[in-house]
């Protein structure tokens, strides 16, 4: 692996990305929860997020489950600030996606994110032990995660969400989600109750992922998560 800085386990999102590129790591892509910076020499890549409980059990289990030809080359996955972390990995790119389609649909799981699949895609390519053990594999984070979260999205099982190695091998990542936006209906209607499963200090972390940029709407949302979070009679103490 390309020189990974040393990061501490207390630096935060920010300060590893500021790690990352003084040690020669580039940015290649920035998601709603995340921003994935790529080694020098190409080959590998590290995803950075402040909070983002999905990704990170789906990233456990590739690390630590048995191989699997369809799953990513997890390396390490490296602790930062309170629930944030890096999950340094393969580097991959988009696949192809005729291909990516048809891999969604021969995997069997339905989506829970608003993709429809194609009804005529061919499925013999993919078929095999390999992907049954994924199927189980994935219906059981799925399970737990449902189990977890009031907030549990389900399946994002889609072809944006199918990438390829080098040699072209597809990999599933992202297939389990939390729904942000619920999380945000949540904090701005004052459902303190939807968001039992999360500490002030997560959802303000929460709050510093990419989809959320400096300004007055972020500001804004900020301010009523703190209002959620304060002692009774403060609000009337201020007046």
């Amino acid at each position: 692996m390309a020189h990974l800085p040393a990061i501490a386990p207390h630096a935060t999102a920010q300060e590893a990305l500021e790690s990352l590129a003084q040690a020669g790591w580039a940015m290649i892509g920035v998601g709603d929860w995340s921003w994935v910076l790529g080694d020098p020499s190409g080959a590998w890549a590290a995803r950075v997020t402040p909070f983002d409980p999905a990704c990170e059990m789906y990233a456990r289990a590739c690390l630590d489950g048995p191989i699997n030809r369809w799953l990513p080359r997890v390396a390490r996955i490296l602790p930062l600030a309170r629930d944030g972390y890096i999950v340094v990995m393969e580097r991959l790119q988009p696949a192809d996606e005729a291909r990516a389609s048809a891999f969604c649909v021969a995997l069997g799981i339905a989506n829970d994110s608003g993709w429809t699949p194609p009804s005529d895609a061919p499925l013999a390519d993919f078929l095999g032990p390999d992907l049954d053990a994924l199927r189980s594999r994935v219906r059981a984070l799925l399970d737990d995660g449902a189990g977890r979260y009031r907030l549990w999205g389900g399946s994002d099982i889609r072809p944006g969400n199918i990438m390829a190695d080098p040699e072209g091998s597809l990999k599933l990542i992202d297939p389990i989600f939390i729904r942000g936006r619920a999380v945000v209906e949540a904090i701005e209607g004052g459902r303190r109750d939807h968001l039992a499963d999360f500490s002030r200090p997560q959802l303000e972390d929460f709050l510093t992922i990419p989809v959320f940029p400096p300004g007055s709407q972020t500001d804004a949302i900020r301010a009523r998560l703190a209002s959620l979070f304060e002692p009774p009679g403060d609000d009337i103490a201020r007046r």
